[in-house]
């Protein structure tokens, strides 16, 4: 099947994807009615809170309030953007997407031998570090205390001695020597091909799909004087900079807990996951990044940074702090003793203590404080320069009520008054007042005061989407000028417009508190095609007695305002008015709750 545009071709996805048969590969569902329910994937849970309904298209979590369709459950589960979740989705259908061009079709077919190539090379350094070749690998494992049983559940490899063992393995496999040189393993010289790693003990960096994207290795050989660390080329599979060692193996325990620890070193997750700690994401070499924290966004919103107790530690944790808080995340904080790594500190202190020292994780602008005041005391140049490297992290921050939390916290802490902090941060992101600068990392839209939520008009809305019969009534039209949420009064012109079904309608609501909301009246059976009209109707009166009282909110305002300045006729007209209004008000027979506008 091949739809004529990509619109068509998600919905033709989303219309031949059996939900209960793709959510079930992933949860334990028992019809119920004429729905599913399990435990939910996204939390953890004793009695289960998860409901499927086939019939709507889409999922929702009484727990922790997760929603969405087919689309939204493959990209939390697996951590995909849309457009791979889309193509694992066309591809199971069987709908050919449209391609937007040449260009496109190629790319993906370079990605696709590139991806053939990394597995080859990786199960190429795994057969060697487990083989006679592989010794010197095994026992810097044995050294490390890492179980061989960690070391395959994270793929481990060992790169040989000589200079083409891994040439020679690519070539059998009949891979192109250019395929090979994009992805940089084999380098060129005039002596022939010559492996990039050699004698050294290989870490693959593996995709939330658990393909390979590229490889880091650790120097071994003691005469080996190139750097101890060294990666794969960057390439159109590989970007370092987007990208986390130990994505795959930690993605359960993340959404279990929470919460994703990010640290330095690719034995900073190894060691932990050997004592049964594994929510634990190391960068390959580079700071952390927008391209991460959209990433770790995809997986949860809370960060714990675990990085080592020196100068460069400190400096990756400012960076990190920055970034997520840009990215509208939660970032949390653990300082380790001086000297250790978590790799050090599991070895000697234990599992336990480990687990003891991430519960006791603190916000990360706290703790930076802490750490930056630390050996200042009363010097006001010391002071003075530590807090100024806290400027760029506050600055970061989008939401003005949670930046003014951070003021009030430093003021308290530093002793240096909220204004100047202000006043730094205006400074800082170049405004003429203090507020938050933008960030590159796209963040979840915001609720604005003038669209908090009205129970009746998500009804109203949830209503339609489920009996659409409902806007040929006479006083349908009536109810879009009357919704608060922009988001609703979109969906209900979408509507209007073309049929959609209830996930379709779902999904394109971009705020995921609204949509888990509006998930939980559609998914509540107590909708009856019997007293729909009613239902409908009853929430139309509540929307407009709203609109009357805030009209009689403005107007009581007026007539303050036309007494103090003592114009008789305009205060006879704005009660006239007042008089009709609360009239119209009354005839509506709806009580509206106390302050309620």
């Amino acid at each position: 099947m091949a739809p004529g545009s990509r619109d068509e071709a998600v919905e033709a996805v989303r219309q031949r994807t059996d939900i209960v048969e793709l959510i079930g590969r992933y949860v334990k569902l028992k019809k119920t009615g004429g729905n599913f329910v399990g435990l939910c994937p996204f939390h953890a849970e004793k009695t289960p809170s998860f409901t499927v309904s086939p019939r709507k298209g889409f999922f929702h979590c009484f727990g922790c309030k997760a929603s969405g369709d087919v689309f939204s459950f493959l990209m939390k589960m697996e951590g995909k953007d849309f457009g791979e979740a889309l193509e694992t989705l066309a591809e199971r259908a069987g709908v050919e997407l449209p391609r937007r061009g040449p260009g496109d079709s190629r790319r993906r077919e370079l990605q696709s031998r590139l991806f053939e190539i990394n597995e080859w090379a990786a199960k190429f350094y795994e057969e060697t570090l487990w083989g006679p070749a592989g010794q010197r690998g095994r026992e810097a494992l044995a050294e490390r205390g890492v179980p061989e049983a960690t070391a395959r559940a994270f793929r481990l490899g060992y790169a040989p001695g000589g200079w083409h063992a891994l040439a020679d393995r690519l070539r059998q496999h009949g891979a192109a020597p250019e395929d090979v040189d994009t992805l940089g393993l084999v380098l060129r010289s005039e002596r022939g091909p010559r492996d990039l790693f050699r004698e050294r003990l290989v870490f693959p960096i593996l995709g939330l799909d658990g393909r390979v994207r590229g490889f880091g290795a650790r120097r071994l050989n003691p005469e080996d004087t190139g750097p101890k660390y060294i990666n794969s080329r960057q390439s159109p599979v590989f970007d370092k900079g987007e990208l986390f060692f130990g994505l795959p193996q930690a993605r359960a325990a993340v959404q279990d807990s929470g919460t994703v620890v990010v640290v330095e070193g690719y034995f900073d997750v190894i060691t932990p996951a050997g004592v049964g700690v594994s929510n634990l994401l190391a960068t390959c070499g580079t700071a952390l990044s927008e391209g991460h924290a959209r990433l770790l966004r995809r997986l949860t919103d809370r960060v714990v940074t675990l990085y080592d107790a020196d100068p460069a530690g400190l400096k990756g944790s400012l960076r990190a702090a920055e970034v997520l808080i840009a990215g509208e995340m939660a970032p949390y904080m653990v300082y380790l003793p001086q000297g250790e790594d978590p790799d050090s500190y599991v070895r000697k202190a234990g599992g336990q203590a480990f687990r003891d020292l991430l519960a006791a994780a603190r916000p990360a602008v706290e703790v930076l404080a802490e750490v930056l005041l630390q050996g200042s005391g009363s010097d006001p140049e010391k002071r003075s320069q530590a807090m100024t490297k806290l400027v760029p992290v506050l600055a970061a921050c989008r939401d003005p009520i949670r930046q003014g939390n951070y003021f009030r916290f430093l003021a308290d802490r530093c002793q240096v008054d909220e204004r100047f902090w202000r006043q730094a941060v205006a400074q800082a992101g170049g405004q003429s007042g203090a507020g938050p600068r933008t960030s590159p990392v796209a963040a979840p839209a915001s609720r604005s005061e003038a669209s908090a939520p009205h129970p009746e008009e998500e009804t109203l809305v949830a209503l339609v989407v489920r009996f659409p019969r409902l806007l040929t009534l006479p006083n349908a039209a009536e109810a879009v000028p009357l919704l608060a949420q922009p988001a609703l009064a979109d969906l209900m012109q979408r509507l209007g417009q073309k049929e959609q079904s209830q996930g379709a309608l779902l999904a394109s609501l971009q705020d995921e508190e609204l949509r888990s909301r509006l998930a939980a009246r559609l998914i509540d059976e107590a909708f009856v095609e019997d007293s729909a009209e009613e239902a409908f109707l009853d929430c139309l009166r509540k929307l407009k007695a709203r609109r009357l009282s805030q009209e009689l909110s403005r107007l009581e305002q007026s007539l303050r305002e036309a007494r103090q300045a003592g114009d008789k006729e305009a205060e006879r007209r704005l009660l006239l008015e007042k008089l009709e209004r609360s009239r119209e008000r009354d005839s509506l027979g709806v009580a509206l709750p106390r302050g309620r506008t």
